[in-house]
């Protein structure tokens, strides 16, 4: 059997002022996907805490999917509303209904959500977003009408 190639993974994290704000990027992400302007797999609304806490306010998984990856993302994201234990655990059992046998690629999505979250600051609401992009300037037009900041992230998992 021939080893699987590493896949780019690229997520873009969307901050802004104002909650009110993160909320209407979300809506226009959704609705730039249905235009084919960009190709996302899943966007959420993450609210940081000035504690460092994080919650999910709102997310949709935009296209169909049976990948372990989105599997494991989906299941920690369910898990964060339990904590650490929760987290792991999510991030497992999500893997597992998605497929994946390979514990290392798990571990190294949960890396790569840990950075990509740091991106929101504490007392900040902001958009992730992870898929594909097609033409930079879609999203970086975005964040400037809206006042916010863009950060991108590519990584192989």
């Amino acid at each position: 059997m021939a080893k699987k190639e590493k896949q780019p993974y690229h997520t873009v994290t969307f901050t802004f002022p104002e909650e009110s704000i993160s909320y209407q990027a979300f809506s226009k992400l959704k609705k730039y996907h249905a235009e084919g302007l960009v190709g996302f797999e899943q966007l959420v609304v993450i609210k940081r805490e000035d504690n460092g806490a994080f919650s999910f306010e709102d997310a949709v998984q935009l296209t169909p999917t049976n990948k372990s990856t989105k599997g494991a993302l989906i299941g920690m994201a369910v898990g964060i509303l339990g904590g650490p234990f929760g987290i792991l655990f999510g991030t497992l059992t999500g893997g597992l209904i998605g497929g994946t046998k390979d514990l290392k690629h798990v571990q190294s999505i949960q890396e790569t959500f840990k950075r990509t979250v740091g991106n929101i600051e504490p007392g900040q609401t902001g958009v992730m977003a992870i898929g594909e992009e097609f033409d930079h300037s879609v999203l970086d037009g975005l964040a400037a009408e809206l006042g916010g900041t863009v950060t991108r992230t590519d990584e192989e998992l």
